[in-house]
């Protein structure tokens, strides 16, 4: 035992002497007294641990080279408008009975981060030439203790790299959605919101799409019997509100 607990020490010691690292565990600790929450040392380092992993780039590789191995099999054809981001777009699963008569192609996948997206950009955007990009990613990226000027920084790099590549398409940001899990996140996810309207508001190929006010109660609230069981991740209630939202700015554009 004491073996096994000497090892687990050593290893998390050594993990520990990065700048990079210990950063990201004094976030941790600030995250967690910011929410009432107390960590042993050990739990901070392997809270520090997983974000970390979860952040390398290549995390979601597995998921990227099945899109691949489809696209191999069945191209699905260019100049569709793209849907991707993290899980809420991948678990869209009526997303090409919603957009109809629109022609679209789902490329979410797993718990993206926007630094995801642009890492696997010459695979899962690239290739399909899009006529406009529907993106929803960033929370994912508050939750891995990102601040909202770093995840606006992101996504700046997101789109100045569809600009180099298709020009003036147009990108509409769907924008962080308010959860029941991740409440603790508000003020983040309202700063990061108000930043991507901001920037549209100046940018006539960039729309910002705000499902914010509609998934809340009149109070202001937010509702639980839009998601599933873990309060992150919507039901079919909570997809319908997206998908009134998204063909209403869709729809100014390709005449739905």
């Amino acid at each position: 035992m004491y073996k096994k607990f000497l090892i687990i020490s050593t290893f998390f010691i050594l993990i520990s002497c990065s700048d990079g690292f210990t950063k990201l565990e004094d976030r941790v600790k600030t995250q967690a007294k910011k929410i009432g929450v107390e960590m042993s040392f050990f739990e901070v380092k392997k809270e520090a641990l997983y974000i970390q992993q979860w952040s390398k780039d290549d995390a979601f590789i597995d998921e990227i080279n099945e899109f691949k191995k489809l696209d191999k099999e069945n191209f699905p054809g260019k100049g569709k408008i793209l849907f991707t981001g993290s899980s809420s777009i991948r678990f869209w699963d009526s997303l090409n009975e919603d957009m109809k008569p629109l022609e679209v192609l789902n490329r979410g996948f797993g718990g993206a981060q926007i630094s995801h997206v642009i890492y696997h950009f010459e695979d899962i955007v690239k290739p399909y030439n899009p006529k406009a990009i529907v993106f929803f990613c960033g929370t994912n990226d508050l939750t891995a203790l990102k601040t909202p000027e770093e995840t606006l920084k992101d996504f700046k790099k997101f789109l100045n790299l569809v600009r180099n590549e298709f020009g003036n398409i147009k990108v509409y940001v769907i924008g962080i959605k308010p959860t029941v899990d991740r409440l603790y996140l508000d003020k983040e996810e309202r700063i990061f919101n108000s930043s991507i309207k901001l920037l549209a508001s100046d940018d006539a190929y960039l729309e910002y799409i705000n499902i914010w006010d509609p998934m809340l109660n009149q109070d202001g609230t937010r509702m639980p019997e839009l998601f599933i069981e873990d309060g992150l991740h919507m039901n079919k209630k909570g997809y319908e509100v997206w998908t009134k939202k998204v063909r209403e700015s869709l729809g100014k554009d390709f005449n739905l």
